[in-house]
């Protein structure tokens, strides 16, 4: 086959799967949601905020949609019965969501997926099938554990490859640390569903957006400073909009500038007021910019009804760390491809990743023909997501696109996991740590993982680190000598593996920090350097020293200062006559005087009294 042809069999290949990806867009929903009223859930939500929650997600889903409502305790109740969603169902799932309390005596989890989805066979014809299960426990159906673990060991033994066969997607929410987070996970990883554990209550309501975005794929148009733009295609527009307790009433700003709430709304606005949030729909919504007068919240959202739609692939919930996937993006008139230039050539688009460090730079999504796009003006606009820049954690895809009148906006939450998993333990000896690199067999490939590892200081400079396979499992294990350096260093992998579809991943990460035990050397101080003992003389023979030659010149000078020294010499020695001569001349005067004087004593009287003979007594 030549490479012209074969080119052509690989872009019809391409185009056909995503054709069918532009009809599994058009796909409506059939929704099963289960909210356990287990006697737990007095302690986990005392203030029965699932109500609310169930609230919002039932005012989201659209009028595409069929679901139902399940309660489960020890026995399963049809809470709100199965139908097409509309105004009616509506009314009557939010009085119907009142009721809902903690009765329940067990958790019968197993009893609850099958009485949901007993009706479901075959092929899901024009509807994806998706499970919202909400729990604080684990399977509890008896006092008998061994009843407990034979019902979980159905639950995955039997239940969930059942509902796996019928392309059923189950999204889990956990309640409560002590729920059971590895059952609750494997439900959802073995679906493609979407698990989260909730620390309280107060975040069911957002968590339900989350999982409603995942299931309802709604069209909606961006949302800043609670300002949006309403084009001349929208026929219905929904706001979000969540608010703290005291805060004030809700207000939208039409283009035309008449205000309105709550209280009075014109009748083509339908306004839903509950326990932290406001949800409107507004029919046949004014083109032009509206304003929302609400606190600001990142969640808040503005979905719409439209026939230009935009159309994206799924992204999976859980992407593995190191994994690049095409991201393509077109758009629809009335379910049709548009692929008219005109339209084309002034669309942007834009793609931002967010996530616990914020957002990325904005990346353009292109039609260029260029890769990772496949053929230039067709109306498909794709770029390269994932790959190095993504660290483990939670996230969230944003795409945004624009044209001279019209925004949209699709947001996508994800997971990313590694591909491998590190173990780092200490030794018996408690001066070297073990470390085990294993690949995670539901992501890759074992048999394809290739490793490398080493160890980094804060300076940059690398250490590699040994490894060593483990005999009988797919992995690698080696060792760190923490008494061979001191400080913190960081374990460094680097890992290539296939994943289970065949896609050729390059991993790299540094999640370990260890810290040295070496201590550091001590510090050794100089003694000074004594100086060395003079040389000892050694005898010799005098030798006269050559007389000096001297200048006439130098014999002047020295000849006067001779003088000088002479002088000085004669002028000393007469000072010093003078003053012994002035001394001794003192003492003889002084001599004298005292032998002229007469000591009276009176016998009987101690004072004595001196008296100059020459003056007189």
């Amino acid at each position: 086959m030549s490479k012209g042809k074969a080119w052509i069999v690989v872009a019809l290949v391409w185009m056909a799967i995503w054709c069918g990806q532009l009809q599994g867009a058009d796909e409506r929903t059939d929704l099963r949601i289960l909210i356990d009223v287990s006697g737990s859930m007095k302690k986990n939500d005392p203030k029965n905020l699932r109500r609310p929650a169930l609230r919002l997600l039932v005012g989201l889903l659209s009028s595409q949609t069929r679901a139902g409502v399940w309660t489960f305790g020890q026995y399963v109740n049809m809470q709100i019965p199965l139908g097409q969603v509309d105004s009616a169902w509506k009314a009557k799932a939010r009085k119907s969501s009142k009721s809902i309390g903690s009765p329940g005596q067990f958790t019968h989890i197993e009893d609850a997926l099958k009485r949901s989805t007993e009706d479901w066979s075959g092929s899901p014809g024009p509807y994806r099938r998706s499970v919202i299960l909400l729990t604080d426990g684990m399977v509890d159906i008896s006092k008998d554990k061994s009843k407990n673990a034979a019902s979980r060991k159905r639950i995955l033994k039997k239940t969930l490859p059942h509902l796996v066969e019928q392309e059923v997607t189950i999204h889990t929410i956990a309640l409560s640390k002590k729920a059971d987070h590895v059952l609750m996970r494997e439900l959802a990883t073995s679906t493609g569903g979407w698990y989260e554990q909730v620390e309280n209550a107060d975040q069911l309501q957002k968590v339900f957006l989350r999982i409603f975005e995942k299931v309802g794929k709604p069209d909606a148009v961006p949302l800043k400073d609670n300002k949006f733009s309403v084009d001349e295609s929208i026929t219905e527009a929904t706001l979000l909009v969540f608010h703290k307790p005291g805060a004030q009433e809700t207000e939208v700003v039409p283009p035309n500038g008449k205000e309105f709430n709550a209280n009075n709304a014109p009748s083509s606005v339908s306004w839903h007021r509950d326990e932290g949030y406001d949800m409107l729909t507004i029919s046949n919504p004014l083109a032009g910019e509206w304003t929302i007068r609400a606190e600001v919240d990142p969640d808040n959202r503005v979905m719409v009804v439209t026939d230009l739609k935009m159309q994206t692939t799924d992204l999976p919930n859980r992407l593995i760390q190191g994994q690049s996937l095409p991201m393509i993006v077109n758009f629809t008139d009335h379910g049709k491809l548009i692929q008219k230039q005109e339209f084309l050539k002034v669309v942007n688009i834009s793609a931002t990743q967010e996530d616990s460090t914020g957002p990325s730079e904005a990346r353009p999504l292109m039609d260029d023909g260029r890769e990772p796009d496949k053929k230039a003006g067709d109306g498909l606009f794709s770029i390269s997501f994932g790959g190095e820049s993504l660290g483990s954690g939670l996230g969230e895809l944003v795409l945004n696109a624009s044209g001279p009148t019209f925004v949209r906006e699709r947001r996508m939450t994800f997971e990313v996991v590694p591909p491998v998993n590190l173990e780092v333990s200490p030794r018996s000896d408690g001066r070297s740590l073990e470390v085990k690199i294993s690949a995670d067999p539901d992501l890759i490939e074992p048999s394809s993982l290739h490793l490398e590892a080493w160890v980094e200081d804060a300076e940059g400079e690398q250490f590699r680190l040994p490894l060593a396979n483990q005999s009988g499992s797919q992995g690698s294990s080696g060792e760190i000598d923490l008494m061979s350096f001191s400080g913190t260093r960081q374990i460094a992998i680097k890992a290539v593996a296939k994943t289970k579809t065949g896609t050729v991943i390059d991993y790299f990460d540094m999640p370990v920090e260890v810290e040295g035990m070496k201590m550091p050397e001590p510090i050794t101080v100089e003694e000074p350097k004594s100086a060395p003992p003079p040389p000892t003389p050694v005898e010799s023979e005098a030798v006269p020293a050559p007389e000096p030659v001297v200048e006439p010149e130098q014999e002047e000078s020295e000849a006067e200062d001779a003088g000088w020294l002479s002088a000085a010499i004669w002028f000393g020695v007469i000072n010093i006559l003078v003053i012994f001569g002035g001394g001794g001349a003192f003492w003889w005067i002084r001599r004298r005087n005292q032998r002229n004087m007469v000591s009276l004593v009176d016998e009987t009287d101690t004072e004595v009294v001196e008296i100059d003979e020459e003056k007189g007594a």
